[in-house]
Order: structure tokens, then C-alpha cells, then sequence
């Protein structure tokens, strides 16, 4: 699917659609036109516009559902592209550590199977007669709009099965001002969701940004409380070097090391001023679409 025509396609077994729908229409209205034109199908697959399969995604996804017959739909880890710039690598690292994603990396990088009841539509699978059971999609919320799907799947006992075997190529992006402004974006909207009163977003684990940059105001303002400057200089030193020799739990560009402890603040800064922004004002832009859509609960 695409919202304008692309040149011809000749794979076989595939079925192109131009939605005609625009930028300003939301994902979730865009996937419920693949569920509507495609009633007969048993599990629909979902990737977004930067991100790629591997060549057996398919075969592995249909293994892995096999394999759990209860679960509503299955996931991976969104994998690094070797084409990726500089900057999208930044990006990258700081979602791979446990600094910068905490129990969410596994989104990330590849970690142990398990169900979880919230995962990025970026590579996700959900069975037909889960996603009827739900109403489809059925959202004209923007940025957000998995996490409402999976919510009311797991309302109704709909888990996903996250599997390190099943991941697709995701292009992250530009550090500045790219990603900064996406971590923004999700912030606000899962403030939103915790002022709606959405109770997987009253996880502790979400207020860690917060939690996060007010340790960071706090070292800052050691100075102030008579700590000596040469003692608060150590300490900070010794954090930027372990962050930045053992932040990471794979192989990393040694420019990309040094860059990961600012990068790592300035992403949680930007996620936590987005989540306050969103439990202030209780709003995200919707986009205006044709469907009945519930408000986050």
C-alpha cells in the first residue's frame, strides 16, 4: 500500500494499493483498508514505510504463530540496515541500550522470546479473527495508534509473541532533528494516554525519563548543595566513560561511543518534555478520518 501510485509491480502473488488517502490520514485508517479489501485473509502483516523484510519474514512469522496458537499476533526486534547514515546510527545505539530503551530494548535488539500486550505496528502480525474481534484498527489517532490496538487486544486476552528470529530491517531516523522530535512525539502521545487514564501507560517505566532528567538536574546542581567542583567533574567523567565504553551491548563505532552519553540525554529530555507536555494539555493531533474512533481507555 502506498498513498500514491509507484511504478509498476510485477511480483507475483501481490496485489498493489494506491490509498489516495494522503500524509494527513492516519496509519491505522490506511491498514484498514488492507483488512477491508483483503476479508479472507488469516493473519495480516504490517510494516511501515522504513522499514524492510528479510527474505524468510514471512516463513518465520508463520512459524512462529504456529508455534503459539493462542497468541493474537507476533513481533521482532527492528534490525539496523547497512545502509543506515551516521546520525541513523546514533539513533540506533541509543535505542539499543538498556540506558535508552530500559525493558523496551528488546524492540530494539535481539532478547529472549516472551508475550508482551504493547508493540510498534513497524513489524507486527495479528490474526484475522483478533483483529475482527476488536473492530479492526479503528483509530484516527496519530502516533500511538499500536499501542491502542494492542490494548484492546489484550483486553479481550490477545497477546503478542515477540520472537528475536522474526525481525525486519528499520531505518531510524537523523539523530537531530529526526529522531529528538519522534521521541517528543511519543512522549506526548503516551502523556496523553497516562492523563486518559490508559492503564498499561501507568507503568512505572515510562515515567523513567522524568525520572531520568531530574537525576541529571540534580548532579548538575551539586555545585550548589557544597559538593566540591572537582568531585562532581570525577563523578561525571566516570559515568560519560562507562556509559560510553559499556553502554552499548554490541560493537560500535568508537565516534559513536563518545557521542552515546549526550545522545542519551538529549533522547530522554525530548521524550520527557513531549510526556509532560502531553499529561499538560490531555491532547494529540487526530487526523480526521471516515471511522469510528475510540477514545484511548
Amino acid at each position: 500500500m502506498s498513498d500514491v501510485p509507484l511504478p509498476a509491480l510485477s511480483y507475483p502473488n501481490l496485489e498493489y494499493i494506491a490509498t489516495g488517502a494522503g500524509t494527513l490520514t492516519s496509519p491505522a485508517f490506511k491498514r484498514d483498508i488492507a483488512r477491508t479489501r483483503f476479508p479472507d485473509a488469516d493473519i495480516y502483516a504490517n510494516l511501515d514505510d522504513d522499514a524492510y523484510p528479510p527474505p524468510r519474514w514471512l516463513e518465520d512469522a508463520l512459524r512462529v504463530l504456529a508455534e503459539h496458537p493462542n497468541v493474537a499476533g507476533a513481533g521482532g526486534p527492528g534490525l539496523d540496515p547497512p545502509d543506515q547514515t551516521f546520525w541513523e546510527r546514533l539513533s540506533s545505539a541509543v535505542l539499543q541500550t538498556r540506558a535508552g530503551s530500559g525493558p523496551l530494548r528488546f524492540r530494539f535488539w535481539r532478547e529472549p522470546s516472551r508475550d508482551c500486550d504493547d508493540f510498534p505496528s513497524h513489524n507486527l502480525f495479528v490474526r484475522k479473527q483478533w483483529l475482527d474481534a476488536i473492530g479492526g484498527w479503528s483509530t484516527n489517532w496519530n502516533g500511538g495508534e499500536d499501542t491502542l490496538l494492542c490494548a484492546r487486544l489484550a483486553n479481550k486476552g490477545g497477546l503478542i509473541r515477540y520472537d528475536p528470529g522474526l525481525g525486519a530491517f528499520h531505518y531510524r531516523r537523523g539523530f537531530v532533528p529526526g529522531h529528538l522530535r519522534q521521541m517528543f512525539n511519543f512522549g506526548r502521545s503516551r502523556g496523553c494516554f497516562i492523563r486518559a487514564g490508559e492503564q498499561r501507560s501507568l507503568r512505572v517505566m515510562f515515567a523513567g525519563p522524568l525520572a531520568f532528567m531530574f537525576g541529571v538536574a540534580a548532579f548538575a546542581c551539586t555545585p550548589l548543595l557544597g559538593v566540591a567542583p572537582i568531585i562532581t567533574l570525577a563523578a561525571g567523567s566516570t559515568a560519560f566513560a562507562a556509559v560510553a565504553l559499556f553502554g552499548h551491548p554490541g560493537p560500535l563505532d568508537w565516534r559513536l561511543r563518545l557521542m552515546l552519553p549526550i545522545a542519551l540525554v538529549a533522547h530522554h529530555a525530548s521524550y520527557a518534555a513531549g510526556l509532560a507536555f502531553g499529561l499538560v494539555t490531555g491532547t494529540r493531533k487526530v487526523r480526521r478520518d471516515p471511522v469510528n474512533a475510540p477514545e484511548p481507555s
